[in-house]
């Protein structure tokens, strides 16, 4: 019988009330207030550790920019990340159809307007020189923001392409997670 009423206290206290501490708590009595103090010291330093540790194991997705928005891009820094996807585009040497008919998808699925569409045509009629445009993009603290729209710009399987994204990571100083978590986050 001890048995079945241990089994039927257990299933019975699943709502999240600790009843070991309680139980600790009364044996102890009314006046010991500092075992109390130090079980409640031990939870807030279990809770922090738990939390400085998630936040630290997160750390790359925490302080990366993920969500690329041209409709929160100041003007010029759109127009700049536009040349980037027109560069991305050109780097096999040639805008191939598929290319141009998924490249304004891609401006409108990060919140661009007709002045960005205008734009992308006007940068894909004619080359872009990329050591200038990754100058730009560094002097412009752009670099994850010009590398997710490379990303949506190409194809990734194409080693010629493959071979442009870890050019640009490179260049500017992206770290492998870094690439890796805006890669995950862009796919095509």
């Amino acid at each position: 019988m001890d048995i079945m009423g241990w089994v039927f206290r257990t299933a019975r206290n699943r709502d999240g009330r600790a009843h070991a501490l309680e139980e600790r708590a009364q044996e102890v009595g009314p006046g010991s207030v500092p075992v109390l103090v130090a079980v409640e010291a031990g939870l807030e330093v279990a809770l922090g550790t738990k939390l400085l540790d998630g936040w630290l194991s997160n750390r790359r997705q925490v302080l990366v920019p993920h969500t690329l928005n041209f409709r929160a891009l100041a003007p010029d820094a759109s127009a700049l990340l536009v040349e980037v996807m027109a560069a991305a585009a050109q780097a096999d040497g040639e805008v191939d159809p598929r290319e141009a008919q998924q490249l304004p998808l891609a401006l409108e699925r990060v919140g661009a307007g007709e002045a960005e569409a205008r734009r992308l045509e006007a940068a894909l009629a004619e080359p872009q020189h990329l050591g200038q445009l990754l100058a730009r993009v560094e002097e412009a603290g752009l670099a994850t923001h010009a590398y997710a729209a490379a990303l949506l710009a190409i194809n990734r399987r194409a080693r010629v392409n493959r071979a442009f994204l870890d050019y640009v990571a490179r260049r500017l100083g992206l770290p492998a997670e870094v690439a890796g978590s805006l890669e995950r986050r862009y796919r095509t």
